[in-house]
């Protein structure tokens, strides 16, 4: 029968292996360890301990080969890798032997006065999953990998707790910062939880800042805010979120999309304060929506295309409404009101279509078009330019949803194409010691085709 031997040491080294536990040593193929480089290990087993992986691991369980897995402190306690070996060996059927000294995990909660304090343990092949709560690292039996996760996720500065054996009669407890203590020979780390400044990168730090800002100690301006009052700040961080992606600028898209995210946090707050939801409540529901509304990723329905998938989303959402007792009494009501009126009024094209309210052919559109120009050149009054006006750029963007253009993408194109342009004709003046203003019609109208030129591509496409 095969045999494993979990053998945990003495950390200060001085405890010697018993004959019993030395034997099976000896007669082991390998000897394994998370962490070889420890003093106590070197000291009792010299250099035949190596590091253990999944893969050799493996091969000697499934070779049936006699092998040693070396701990300190007890084996079943302080260190996950050996717990996790225990249970495939005596799944497996093999005469497993255990070998233990005073726990590492006793004896930090004694030294360190843990108490209740909520904390995690780290020790093996374990890695850190989140810095919310303490960690308790039992660093003689993790592996150099593992710890050098704490040196990725914690600040160098971080101070933490270090509890040490090496030749000392009892363990010593000192407080070093985290940089200086894994540099060190150290048994067990104790690392208190971050301050949300501590880690700016979590969600949950925005969430914090929000709310102490909103606090009454908090600042004044924030503290007065209302979902309303933001409303006009939510519309400007949106626009400059499109600008950002407009000019392709990702330095400053990264900073407007964190501009946008403060807003959805800030209207989470106020709604969290007067107790109507919670962040928590907006993130659970758009998590369960993206299920719900996907079950060609998440379920058992297939899509062969984009469309498809769009299509599974929108009878989705309308059997979602009907449930809810929100059904639309018009088609139109789907179409947002606070979209800008050329992105409203393709909107309202794409809706009508779904009755077959739309003109036969791209023909019809533009016919149409024609029309209403014909319209607006015959009007007389302001009044009648204003409804005729209106008439022709509704129509407009109804031409567009049949170009398959997004009307409102257009525009926005063409207004940054017409600011690079003027701005080339204004740097022109200034460079000759002029103004635009000083300029006839006819120098306007020249500089503006040398605009042209200037601000296009080699291939003559405007930039």
């Amino acid at each position: 029968m095969p045999q494993l031997l979990l053998l945990g040491l003495d950390p200060r080294g001085v405890t010697p292996v018993s004959e019993s536990a030395l034997a099976q040593l000896n007669r082991s193929v390998s000897l394994l360890a998370c962490n070889p480089r420890h003093f106590a290990i070197q000291k009792q087993c010299g250099d035949r301990v190596s590091p253990a992986n999944e893969t050799k691991v493996h091969g000697l369980l499934e070779r049936g080969e006699d092998f040693a897995y070396v701990a300190i402190g007890s084996p079943l306690v302080d260190d996950a890798y050996a717990r996790e070996l225990h249970r495939h060996a005596t799944t497996a059927g093999w005469d497993v032997q255990v070998v233990a000294e005073l726990s590492l995990l006793e004896q930090a909660y004694v030294s360190l006065a843990l108490g209740g304090d909520p904390h995690m343990v780290v020790s093996g092949t374990a890695s850190l999953a989140t810095a919310d709560a303490a960690v308790l690292v039992l660093a003689a039996n993790a592996t150099p990998r593992a710890m050098q996760v704490f040196r990725r996720r914690y600040p160098i500065t971080h101070e933490v707790g270090v509890l040490a054996f090496t030749d000392k009669p009892a363990p010593e407890v000192r407080t070093l910062l985290l940089g200086e203590a894994l540099t060190q020979h150290s048994e067990v780390l104790y690392i208190p939880p971050l301050t949300p400044l501590e880690q700016l990168d979590e969600p949950t730090t925005l969430r914090w800042i929000m709310a102490r800002l909103r606090a009454p100690d908090g600042c004044p301006w924030d503290q007065e805010q209302t979902h309303r009052t933001l409303r006009k700040h939510l519309l400007e961080e949106t626009a400059e979120v499109l600008d950002a992606l407009d000019e392709d600028d990702m330095d400053a898209l990264r900073e407007e999309l964190g501009d946008l995210l403060l807003q959805v946090y800030f209207q989470a707050q106020i709604a969290e304060e007067q107790g109507d939801f919670t962040f928590d409540d907006v993130v659970r529901g758009i998590s369960e929506k993206l299920v719900r509304r996907h079950p060609h990723v998440f379920g058992d329905r297939a899509v062969g295309s984009a469309e498809q998938a769009l299509a599974n989303w929108e009878s989705i959402k309308q059997a979602e409404h009907a449930r809810q007792g929100k059904e639309r009494q018009s088609l139109l009501d789907g179409v947002p009101l606070a979209l800008s009126g050329l992105a409203t009024a393709q909107a309202i094209g794409k809706a009508v279509v779904k009755v077959g309210f739309d003109w036969p052919d791209l023909h019809g559109v533009m016919a149409k078009l024609r029309e209403e120009m014909a319209e607006l050149d015959a009007a007389e009054t302001t009044e009648e330019r204003f409804e005729e006006l209106g008439d022709v750029l509704f129509v407009m963007a109804q031409v567009a949803k049949w170009l398959e253009v997004d009307a409102e993408e257009a525009l926005r194109a063409s207004n940054a194409k017409f600011r690079r342009r003027f701005a080339y004709m204004e740097e022109v003046a200034r460079n000759a010691g002029s103004e635009l203003g000083d300029y006839s019609f006819e120098k306007l109208d020249s500089l503006w085709e040398e605009a042209k030129l200037a601000t296009s591509n080699p291939w003559g496409c405007p930039r």
